[in-house]
């Protein structure tokens, strides 16, 4: 894991990147926002819940069913790509901190290709599955029912964007980008 408060590296994600990866960078933001408005909108739902069961009597309809087939769907789908864009996912590296430089850099490269075809083929049965779910009208057993089916497209597009975020990743990393220097740590080093 690498530390939040790394400094600026001119090496690393930025302006220098080539056009589409500054695209793709960009969809990772723009899903991290949606995330950050899901996670809003998850708070408001509960705290009008809470406060309608204390206050009158009167829950929320359907606030368990929106939180857990809308709001956390959304929020933790939605950001798989930013955390990949700023390389904040866990990582085990003990065996390629062995590895020179170079090498280090073709492996996780690869690496990052065969994640990208999985997830991929993965984004590709997850929107065959929110087709069906929209075709039949998926929504929950609850009374009154929630719809389910809006919210299974965010599996495609949160596993598109880490797909292309993890090939942009690997292009960083067969181009020398990656790892950045400060996420290097000498032997022994706790992260």
């Amino acid at each position: 894991m690498t530390d939040v408060n790394r400094p600026a590296d001119p090496t690393g994600p930025g302006p220098t990147d080539p056009a589409l990866l500054r695209l793709v960078d960009g969809l990772a933001l723009a899903l991290a926002l949606i995330a950050g408005v899901a996670l809003v909108l998850l708070a408001v739902n509960v705290l009008v819940d809470v406060t309608g069961r204390a206050a009158m009597n009167r829950p929320f309809p359907g606030t368990l069913e929106y939180t857990q087939n809308w709001w956390m769907p959304t929020l933790t789908l939605m950001a798989f790509a930013f955390t990949e864009w700023k390389q904040e996912h866990i990582k085990v590296t003990i065996l390629l901190d062995t590895l020179p430089a170079t090498m280090r850099r073709m492996v996780e490269g690869v690496f990052g290709l065969i994640a990208t075809v999985l997830l991929l083929v993965l984004a590709y049965h997850a929107f065959n599955e929110a087709m069906d779910a929209a075709a039949f009208g998926k929504t929950t057993s609850s009374s009154p029912p929630v719809a389910v089916w809006p919210t299974m497209f965010m599996a495609p597009a949160g596993v598109l964007a880490l797909a292309l975020q993890t090939a942009a990743t690997s292009f960083r990393y067969f181009s020398g980008r990656y790892p950045l220097p400060d996420t290097v740590h000498a032997e022994g080093e706790a992260v």
